[in-house]
């Protein structure tokens, strides 16, 4: 009957919340909250330099599509319903700083597309303290994957500091490879422009998998 064993905990699954958790998009008007949050998890990793534009674009609701014709911004909040407060965000989108280069280097529009939609960077991902342990993280993460699948990106990859064994274990258990400190990870073209390297700052390393 499918019943567990006496004293044999159930196993969670890892998107599992709290009833009280809603995983749902940004609305307008969120954008202060949202990047003040997203802030905690982008320190040590340089600067936020695009806390402002991601404001903006949060608070004019979209459409969140990048400049290069194709590629997502995904923007999610953990709500806890009764308060209205959020306690956990989700920001992943197209590998801009890769696009960039490859719009310096001369790649044609058609190259640059489909770099923009094959591949999705978790830019960043951060819950409050007092909600952490719940499967927040976990269900941001996992909502985030599969806005960007069905928008035909078919990778994701992102960046932490090196040696930070707690975030190594959570991508890992997502199905992640963690490449070593200062590893690239490679983004296949989809196009005939040639393969392109996705690098971490010095003191990081990456973590990639399909999507």
């Amino acid at each position: 009957m499918g019943r567990h064993k006496p004293g044999k905990p159930r196993r969670r699954r890892l998107d599992e919340l709290p009833s009280n958790i809603l995983i749902r998009e940004t609305r307008p008007g969120e954008g202060k909250e949202f990047t003040d949050l997203a802030a905690l998890a982008m320190e040590g990793h340089g600067d936020f330099d695009d806390r402002e534009v991601m404001r903006d674009l949060i608070d004019e609701d979209g459409p969140f599509v990048s400049q290069f014709g194709a590629g997502r911004f995904v923007f999610l909040v953990a709500e806890h319903t009764p308060t209205a407060r959020i306690v956990g965000v989700s920001s992943s989108i197209p590998p801009l700083s890769v696009l960039g280069g490859m719009q310096r280097d001369g790649a044609d529009p058609v190259a640059l597309g489909a770099i923009a939609m094959a591949y999705a960077k978790i830019r960043a991902l951060a819950v409050t303290e007092d909600y952490r342990r719940q499967g927040i993280a976990s269900a941001l993460l996992i909502k985030a994957m599969t806005v960007h699948r069905e928008h035909r990106a078919f990778l994701a990859y992102g960046q932490f500091t090196a040696g930070d064994t707690g975030l190594a274990q959570f991508y890992r258990r997502h199905g992640f490879t963690i490449h070593a400190p200062g590893e690239p990870v490679m983004l296949p073209s989809p196009s005939r422009h040639r393969d392109v390297g996705a690098a971490p700052l010095p003191g990081e390393q990456m973590f990639s998998r399909a999507i």
